[in-house]
């Protein structure tokens, strides 16, 4: 294993009681300040901005939380992220990814809006899907006054947020609105319905994603959705032509490693630019982990991908 990994692995064996609660026998409030205590060192540090202001976006259900990341240097108008956090649509917060909007944002030279939509299981499915898509065409339509370029828009996220910026731009498809977004960008996101190679392989190591983690995180999220098989929620399943061009991120310990794999292959047959960038030893949700060598490579490989999507030397 990668020493930097196994370094951080045995930090955490070591750090986390063998008896502690899991995240599946916590309530969700509970599971949720876990989550945000475990990410708060990692949101030390990192890129300062010219500008990060919180901004409440229209939605379905009323107003969405959602905060504005401008770069030291950011031209006007400059490329725009729409950015959605993982956490299994149960969990994760603008505090806990702030260090990774901050990096995109300087990496990607862009403004970033990450948002803060609605948590199931108080919010199930398709209410935290609504938010993003409402919340994309908001920052479509607004793009100018946010100081970006309307026609140089990203859209992407990390893990379920990752599902949940493929399903965005599906719906937006379907539901015949333009799609603003030049590409996407898939951070180890869950693509697929059911088994997989890698979730066999991995799921049952605790690497930062466990099989019990991912099954607490689709029963609360399908709610009244559950065992239905639908492309909004396992975006496999569904006709992807027409989407933007995508790079996809992902480490070989993670259990998702397969829905990344599986999901470029099937762009890439609907005739969508699909880069796929798989990692040693990386696990889940490691581009939060600032401290680690991939990290830092896997963000310039964002911000690369990004210049050329948006045609930008």
């Amino acid at each position: 294993m990668n020493p930097q990994v196994r370094e951080f692995v045995e930090m955490l064996r070591a750090t986390i009681p063998p008896d502690a609660p899991r995240l599946w026998e916590l309530s969700p409030a509970e599971a949720r300040q876990q989550s945000e205590r475990f990410f708060a060192p990692f949101n030390a540090g990192g890129p300062q901005m010219a500008e990060a202001r919180d901004l409440r976006v229209p939605g379905p259900r009323g107003d969405v939380p959602a905060r504005l990341y401008v770069p030291r240097g950011a031209a006007g108008p400059s490329p725009g992220l729409l950015y959605l956090h993982g956490g299994g649509f149960a969990l994760g917060s603008l505090s806990t990814h702030d260090r990774l909007s901050r990096e995109l944002a300087q990496g990607l030279s862009a403004r970033v809006v990450s948002l803060d939509y609605a948590l199931a299981p108080e919010h199930p499915y398709p209410q935290g899907l609504d938010d993003c898509v409402s919340s994309a065409r908001w920052l479509a339509a607004h793009a100018e006054d946010l100081g970006m370029h309307p026609e140089q828009l990203l859209i992407g996220g990390d893990s379920a947020g990752a599902n949940l910026s493929a399903v965005t731009l599906l719906r937006l498809r379907d539901e015949g609105s333009p799609l603003p977004f030049k590409a996407a960008v898939l951070l180890y996101g869950r693509f697929a319905a059911g088994e997989t190679e890698s979730l066999r392989a991995w799921g049952d190591r605790e690497l930062m994603l466990s099989r019990r983690q991912m099954g607490w995180f689709a029963k609360a999220y399908a709610g009244g959705a559950a065992g239905i098989s639908t492309p909004y929620l396992a975006p496999l399943q569904a006709d992807l032509r027409g989407l933007p061009p995508a790079i996809l991120v992902v480490g070989t310990l993670d259990p998702l490693l397969s829905d990344s794999q599986l999901f470029a292959e099937a762009l890439r047959k609907a005739g969508v630019p699909a880069e796929l960038h798989v990692y040693e030893d990386a696990i889940h949700a490691f581009l939060q982990i600032p401290s680690f060598d991939m990290t830092r490579d896997a963000l310039g490989r964002i911000a690369s991908f990004g210049r050329r999507a948006l045609g930008i030397l």
